[in-house]
């Protein structure tokens, strides 16, 4: 609604009579703090959706017990944020490929897929060419990631203790090992 629209409700309400005709400063004063207060309502409203709160994002991520050990304070973008309290505000299924297909697209990855093992075991009757994997391999499953990761090579100013090379994703690896099944063991694919 425009400053306009408030000035006309306002006149509008007053009683009839020769007192209440013409501009007064007062509803004029009065239609401009209404406008504002609309003007941030509406803006308040776009707080709702997790995926695009900026204001609010403090109180979401309190709520939701975020961030945690997979994104320590101060280390993601607002955006990084928005979506990790996307995928955790609504977070529905079960265990699942389609429910960790949807984390992983809510956290960016929309290309993603995964790999499971149970059908891959071979037995005597299997061909020369299937894969060599044992029963055990039936609690392992591989998430193939769509893109190529940050690689981090050790230099002269590394620490001794740094690792020789580091790679992957830590906050998608944290949140899909955090919920994936006590009896399983996820292995992260990257592209060469």
């Amino acid at each position: 609604m425009e400053l306009r629209d408030y000035e006309h409700l306002l006149k509008n309400l007053l009683p009839r009579g020769p007192a209440w005709d013409g501009d007064d400063p007062l509803l004029l004063g009065l239609a401009s703090s209404l406008h504002r207060v609309h003007q941030r309502g509406d803006t308040l409203m776009l707080e709702i959706d997790p995926r695009t709160t900026a204001e609010l994002i403090d109180r979401y991520e309190q709520i939701c017990g975020l961030p945690d050990s997979c994104a320590p304070i101060g280390v993601q973008t607002l955006a990084q944020r928005q979506q990790r309290l996307d995928a955790k505000i609504n977070i529905t299924g079960g265990i699942n490929k389609a429910f960790y297909l949807a984390q992983l697209y809510a956290l960016g990855y929309e290309g993603a897929t995964i790999t499971q093992f149970e059908s891959d075991v071979f037995r005597c009757t299997s061909t020369c060419i299937d894969a060599l994997y044992s029963d055990d391999w039936r609690f392992w499953w591989q998430v193939n990631m769509p893109g190529a990761t940050q690689i981090t090579n050790m230099t002269c100013l590394s620490a001794c203790t740094d690792s020789l090379r580091t790679w992957g994703d830590t906050v998608a690896e944290c949140v899909i090992n955090k919920l994936c099944p006590t009896h399983t063991y996820v292995i992260f694919k990257y592209p060469e």
